[in-house]
């Protein structure tokens, strides 16, 4: 069995607290909070992967300028700052893992198993557990660390199409003691 890792995915002004929030969106922070605590705990590494647009990118002709490169929107929420040993990858399309590293950095942690929090459950997140599952990780979501901003029926999809866990914040630490325990 391999390690888990936590991918926070675009926790950032932008889609908190700007432009592209929604109110369910500020609901994930505080359990967002919680998961990363018990992956700190446990010394389980974390990932952020964050819009961090160009003016050319392809989705900028969809939803118009948003977290552009080096702006407040493109910066991830005081809440959830990354330490010094979390990985912070910029994206530029949905996808955490189209065109970046993290497949590469994954498996060189020799994680086989991803749980994902963030914004939002039907775009992002979905497009970066889409690419995990073709690549074979186990997926977990955290339904009250993700919000929908289209699709408020979004868990059935990923059970069904990705074969992913829905998983509540407060059982993150039991399931990471019982299935990774010993590493």
């Amino acid at each position: 069995m391999g390690r888990p890792a936590l991918i926070i995915v675009d926790m950032l002004e932008e889609f908190v607290n700007g432009r592209l929030s929604t109110p369910e969106a500020r609901l994930t922070v505080n359990p967002a909070k919680k998961v990363v605590e018990e992956f700190r705990k446990r010394g389980f590494d974390i990932f952020y992967v964050n819009d961090s647009h160009f003016e050319t990118d392809f989705e900028i002709k969809v939803w118009g300028p948003h977290a552009l490169y080096s702006s407040k929107g493109s910066q991830i929420i005081e809440e959830l700052k990354p330490l010094q040993n979390d990985y912070v990858i910029e994206k530029h399309v949905y996808s955490g893992f189209f065109g970046t590293p993290l497949d590469y950095l994954l498996r060189s942690k020799g994680v086989d198993a991803v749980f994902l929090i963030g914004l939002d459950a039907d775009i992002c997140v979905r497009h970066t557990a889409a690419d995990a599952f073709y690549r074979g990780y186990k997926i977990y979501i955290i339904e009250d660390a993700v919000a929908a901003y289209l699709d408020k029926n979004w868990k059935e999809y990923f059970k069904k199409v990705y074969g992913a866990n829905i998983i509540k914040s407060e059982e993150v630490g039991y399931l990471l003691d019982k299935n990774w325990f010993k590493l």
